[in-house]
């Protein structure tokens, strides 16, 4: 921009902060298309830019009083814009995550329900009873009350009497014996 550009934007930026706020549409005329264009870079949605160009010049006109002169007004008014855009990309990125999330939390909840994942499950918990019937004490009775019964470590600690460090190994060893049992039937 030239200097006496800069002069003249000077001019409407004290006539609107004097309080004519008429003099606010040279600057919304000069900058409209820029701002938009900016907006249009970040979002690459048109009507999203439209939207935000209008936020963007709305949200410098209640700010203008701040603009203190030590850039040119065009990137004081640029800030604002990838600001504000930024801000919206955040945002809507989000409500896409928060959308996903209660997609999945619903696509879950159906496949769980669907008869064949039920006998599936069946079948599975059934088959790992078996093998677990097949082990000996006192691994079957810690995976018994760790994967049938979900207690914690130290829950079982507290009914068997043992440290939850022995239960511990003791899980870690009854998963190894279950894995070749497991691959023993494949």
């Amino acid at each position: 921009m030239q200097g006496g550009s800069v002069l003249k934007e000077d001019k409407w930026i004290k006539d609107v902060l004097s309080g004519r706020h008429e003099s606010y549409a040279y600057l919304v005329k000069e900058y409209q298309s820029k701002v938009y264009h900016v907006c249009l870079k970040i979002t690459r949605e048109e009507e999203s830019a439209k939207e935000l160009a209008h936020v963007v010049l709305t949200k410098a006109f209640y700010s203008l009083s701040s603009y203190r002169e030590e850039a040119a007004f065009g990137t004081w008014l640029y800030s604002i814009a990838v600001r504000t855009c930024l801000d919206w990309k955040k945002a809507k990125q989000r409500e896409w995550n928060k959308r996903t999330a209660a997609s999945d939390q619903a696509l879950d909840s159906v496949t769980e329900e669907t008869p064949e994942k039920l006998l599936l499950d069946k079948e599975m918990k059934s088959e790992l009873m078996q093998l677990v019937k097949e082990l000996k004490e006192p691994y079957k009775s810690v995976v018994y009350l760790y994967f049938f019964r979900g207690l914690s470590y130290r829950e079982i600690a507290e009914r068997t009497g043992s440290a939850e460090k022995t239960i511990e190994s003791q899980l870690y060893r009854a998963k190894q014996i279950l894995r070749k049992k497991k691959e023993r039937f494949r």
